[in-house]
Order: structure tokens, then C-alpha cells, then sequence
């Protein structure tokens, strides 16, 4: 069964993924269309073609390595305008041609180097938004819709003691002291009714010194209990889990109060302000996280030689998200409401991913054609302003060479992302 739920948890998250790379596609292909550009194929994934079928000018398709897609335009690149004599003059003139060719007649003004710059900017930019959007929408669901694990006012055991003091009869937990019952429900502390467990922390936090009154439903009856909290130093996380630490990196303490129960977690769903903020944390975060990818692929080759450990927070690959969703899947700890919430702040995170890496300025991603429109507007405002005529378009094709190199590096840190999550996989 265990095995199951593993690989219904990849097959999940590669069904997920495909509709990610599909909708990215579909924000490029929808503004193309409306600005009249010919579409001559739409495809996800790439090498051999698995199916495909014509509707209208586009052949719509699913190629056999899902690892990204596109949408093959019309004229991506222009005529040459001057003659090219650099190093890579004939591999240039080769891909041009080869998109020249492809242009037919009727295709006069539908062609993408045609388009004004703003126009290119958000065909490009399209696909990213479609991303930003999904991303955000399955974290909401998440977040809104289910909600985190969070502690509930439910007790779910009495502990004998207080971790760290000696366990004897003298020295029992407060709540065993007080009588208090696994099953219990916390709905009153110190006469004011609660509905949170940090609201009742903070009830508690009123008697430091004293007895505290707590009213608990038991069996339909409602109980009152006489309780004396232990008052420890506790670290403090943030939402998202993570252990809070002040400009000195020490950790961040707080004086609790401890009554020595473990209470039941149950999904809370976040408010939609709050769960708005979850995900404008995970933006930001994310955003922060591609500036330091430099960084990320020089930790990933160094735990791969084994020269440090795996960062359990680095980057990872399509394999390496496989594995955390079978996991996340085939977990004993997480009932099914809390698995579905995990896989869907999964797919939004990468989502997240997928928008903020093809923001990247470099060719051939997206974010290397919005900067190449930008440059084009650019020269033509200073061409208007001159007084001369009207500047060309901006060769993209020129720029091949820079594009492949960036291929190759792409291709080469997903190879070594892969090797790390085969032999050094991160766990959840």
C-alpha cells in the first residue's frame, strides 16, 4: 500500500507539472493569437512527437521528454538587415533560413519580429504570468481551502511530567494534576472563552504565578479544572515552520507556559488575507532564492562530491520533486486532507519557480526576449528623438550562439541536480 501511495504521489505531481508547462504555453499562445501571429505548432514537452493533432494553422502536441514546451511563431526572426561576419556567421544564417522558410504567403504583419515592442513583451511575458497565477491559486487552495496542521483545543494526551523535570507522583504535569483527560476540549481559560490554542496561551500568560481556571468540554459536560502552568523558555518559529533568529543569528526565545499535554492537529484554514501572505512570502522567497542560484549550484556540486552535506533546502530537480511527492504521499503522519494540501503547496512552489527563473534576462528564456523588446523600444524612441529613421527590429538571431550556451549550462546544472537527488536525495 505504502508503495501505492509513492507512486500515486509522482503521478500526481507529473500530471501537475504537465498542466503547468501546458498553461505557461497557453500564456504565450493566447496574446500571439490576438495580436495575429501565426501559430504553426504547440507543443509540450520535447524530441519525438507522441501525438499531435492539426485545428486550424496550429498542430497542438505532446512530445515524449516532458521537460518544458513551446510554441513555434511565425518570422521569430527578421530578414537580415546587414551582413553578419562573425564567428558563428553560418550557423546563424542556417537558423534563419530555417525560419524564413517557414514563413508562407499571407503571413505579411504575422510575424513576431513585426510586432511593436510592447506587443512581444507580452506574448513573453505571458507564459510567467500564467505560472505567477496557477502558483498562486494552488497555494490559496492549500492555505484557504484546507489549511495547515496547526494544534487544535482537542487534548490528545496527558503527559506524566513536564519534559526535563524528574517524573515522579510529586512532581506530575500540571494537567495530570488537574485531572485533565485525553478528549478534553479546551473552551474557556480564566472565564474568557477561547478558540485557538494561542488564545489560551495567552489566558494563561495573565497568572504567571497563580492557578489558572480552564473549562474543558468532556463527554458533552462541561468541566472546570484548576491548573498551574510550568513556565519554560521555548524558541519561537515563524508561519511557515522555520525557527525565528535575531540580526545575530542566535535563536529567538520566549517564556511559555506548560501544562504537559500534546493536543490533536487538525487542518486550520488560514484566512484569505493570510493565506495571501503565505503566498507573497513564498514569491518573495523564491525570487530571493533564484538570485542566489549561483550559489545553490555550487552547494549541489559540493554535496555531490561529497565534500558537505545536502542542503534540505537547496534546489532540486523533476526527479528530486518526484521524490518529495511520494513521500509527502506514502506518509503515515498526514491524513488525506493534509497530503492534498502539501501536494498542492508543492506544485504552487514550483510554479513560483517556473515564473521567477524564465524572469532570468538571458536568452532563450523569457525573460532574455522581454529584455531584447525592451532594448528595441529603446532604440527606436532615441531613433525618433534623433530625427533619423525609424530603427530596425532587433536581431535575435544574432544573439544564437549566447542562447545555445545558456542551453548548455541549463542542461548541464539539471544533469548534476538529477545525480545529487539520485544519490543524495532531500527528504521531507
Amino acid at each position: 500500500m505504502e508503495t501505492l501511495l509513492y507512486i500515486l504521489g509522482i503521478v500526481a505531481v507529473m500530471v501537475g507539472i504537465a498542466l503547468s508547462i501546458g498553461l505557461h504555453e497557453l500564456g504565450h499562445l493566447w496574446p500571439a493569437k490576438a495580436f495575429g501571429v501565426r501559430v504553426k505548432q504547440f507543443m509540450i514537452g520535447f524530441g519525438p512527437t507522441v501525438f499531435s493533432r492539426q485545428k486550424g494553422e496550429t498542430e497542438y502536441g505532446i512530445k515524449a521528454i516532458p521537460l518544458g514546451g513551446y510554441i513555434m511563431m511565425a518570422g521569430m526572426y527578421p530578414p537580415e538587415s546587414k551582413p553578419y561576419r562573425g564567428l558563428f556567421k553560418n550557423w546563424i544564417s542556417e537558423a534563419r533560413a530555417e525560419i524564413l522558410r517557414d514563413v508562407q504567403p499571407g503571413d505579411e504583419g504575422r510575424q513576431f519580429h513585426q510586432l511593436k515592442p510592447w506587443k512581444k513583451s507580452i506574448i513573453m511575458l505571458g507564459g510567467p504570468f500564467m505560472n505567477l497565477v496557477l502558483g498562486v491559486v494552488l497555494m490559496m487552495i492549500a492555505m484557504a481551502g484546507i489549511g495547515p496542521m496547526q494544534p487544535s483545543l482537542t487534548v490528545n494526551q496527558v503527559f506524566e511530567c513536564v519534559e526535563g523535570e524528574v517524573c515522579d507522583a510529586a512532581l506530575a504535569s500540571p494537567a495530570k494534576r488537574a485531572g485533565m483527560q485525553a478528549g478534553d476540549q479546551v473552551i474557556e481559560v480564566n472565564g474568557v472563552a477561547v478558540s485557538n490554542w494561542e488564545a489560551a496561551v495567552a489566558q494563561l500568560n495573565q497568572r504567571p504565578e497563580q492557578a489558572s481556571e480552564i473549562k474543558v468540554l468532556r463527554a458533552d459536560q462541561v468541566v472546570a479544572l484548576s491548573v498551574t502552568p510550568v513556565f519554560t523558555e521555548r524558541q519561537v518559529y515563524d508561519s511557515q515552520g522555520q525557527p525565528l533568529k535575531d540580526e545575530s543569528g542566535l535563536p529567538v526565545t520566549e517564556i511559555r507556559p506548560v501544562i504537559g499535554i500534546q493536543l490533536k492537529s487538525e487542518n486550520t484554514p488560514l484566512s484569505f488575507a493570510d493565506a495571501l501572505g503565505y503566498s507573497g512570502q513564498v514569491i518573495t522567497g523564491t525570487v530571493t532564492f533564484i538570485l542566489d542560484l549561483p550559489n545553490q549550484i555550487y552547494s549541489v556540486t559540493a554535496a555531490t562530491l561529497g565534500l558537505q552535506e545536502r542542503d534540505q533546502a537547496g534546489v532540486v530537480s523533476i526527479v528530486g520533486v518526484g521524490q518529495l511527492a511520494g513521500e509527502l504521499s506514502a506518509s503515515d503522519g498526514l491524513g488525506l486532507e493534509s497530503k492534498i494540501a502539501s501536494l498542492l503547496l508543492l506544485l504552487g512552489s514550483l510554479n513560483i519557480a517556473l515564473f521567477a527563473f524564465n524572469l532570468i534576462p538571458l536568452l532563450p528564456l523569457d525573460g532574455g526576449h522581454v529584455v531584447s523588446a525592451l532594448y528595441e523600444s529603446l532604440k527606436r524612441r532615441v531613433a525618433r528623438i534623433s530625427g533619423n529613421r525609424i530603427a530596425a527590429s532587433v536581431d535575435t538571431a544574432k544573439a544564437l550562439p549566447l542562447a545555445y550556451a545558456v542551453w548548455v549550462v541549463l542542461i548541464a546544472v539539471g544533469i548534476l541536480v538529477i545525480i545529487a537527488d539520485l544519490t543524495n536525495p532531500i527528504s521531507i
